[in-house]
């Protein structure tokens, strides 16, 4: 497995250059990786791998907040939080990746339908940009289609296991051109997986059936990254809309 590092930016801020760090090689063993957790009854009724997927469809299709934190290569941490609305196309996002002797890079992001506003931090000027305009191929053009890549981490469980009512372990399968692209950690997706590979995960869900935490770990080849996400607010508003202030563009972000 190659592991990909790269904060996904877009928009009007200056995008980062993806780098291939080579993997271990060897998938990462869900024995061996996933949290440890207390002795509990398993889920009743539904198997553990159906009753984990309702809870995720429900939250995928949903509106939800997430606060996110992890590792990615490089020694880089990556941290973020946010909310979204899949069915409005509405997201709002801020995010980090700092560390490795690197100066930290930093963004903000709202899209409200096809519009764009983005700036790398607190006090500057939004800028938009029309997301009708931009090349699907730029690189700043933004795909809605799934920003947070909660869609595509719910595509890639393999394995499930309940560990107690409401707690689940498993792996994920990430084989495939769609995991070429960034989904990890869901929220603010800053890893890219290469020519496949397996992980682990864990997560929980609340009585209402939402998913509430997301972990993951897998290995490159400076050992293991290990990232979290963790998501409220489903079904309620997401509070995103357009800010108050904002510059327009320069032509050359419309060009490829």
């Amino acid at each position: 497995m190659v592991v990909v590092a790269g904060l996904l930016t877009a928009g009007c801020t200056t995008p980062s250059t993806p780098v291939p760090v080579s993997g271990t090689g060897a998938p990462a063993s869900a024995a061996a990786t996933a949290p440890a957790t207390a002795a509990s009854p398993a889920p009743t009724g539904p198997d553990a791998r159906e009753q984990l997927m309702a809870a995720l469809e429900k939250t995928k299709t949903s509106t939800y907040r997430f606060v996110v934190s992890g590792d990615v290569p490089d020694s880089k941490k990556v941290t973020g939080s946010g909310a979204y609305d899949p069915k409005a196309k509405r997201i709002s996002v801020k995010y980090k990746v700092s560390g490795g002797g690197e100066k930290a890079t930093a963004a903000q992001r709202i899209v409200v339908g096809s519009d764009l506003y983005s700036r790398q931090k607190d006090g500057e000027t939004w800028v938009h940009l029309d997301l009708k305009r931009v090349k699907k191929d730029s690189l700043h053009y933004y795909d809605m289609t799934d920003p947070t890549g909660m869609a595509r981490f719910v595509s890639s469980v393999d394995k499930v296991t309940g560990t107690g009512p409401n707690t689940f372990t498993g792996t994920l399968d990430l084989e495939g051109g769609s995991f070429n692209e960034g989904f990890l950690p869901v929220g603010t997706p800053a890893i890219s997986v290469l020519f496949g590979g397996e992980a682990t995960f864990s997560a929980t869900t609340d009585a209402a059936g939402w998913v509430t935490t997301i972990g993951v770990e897998m290995r490159d080849s400076d050992g293991s990254l290990r990232m979290t996400t963790k998501l409220s607010g489903h079904g309620k508003s997401s509070g995103v809309k357009k800010p108050a202030n904002f510059g327009e563009a320069w032509d050359f972000y419309y060009d490829k």
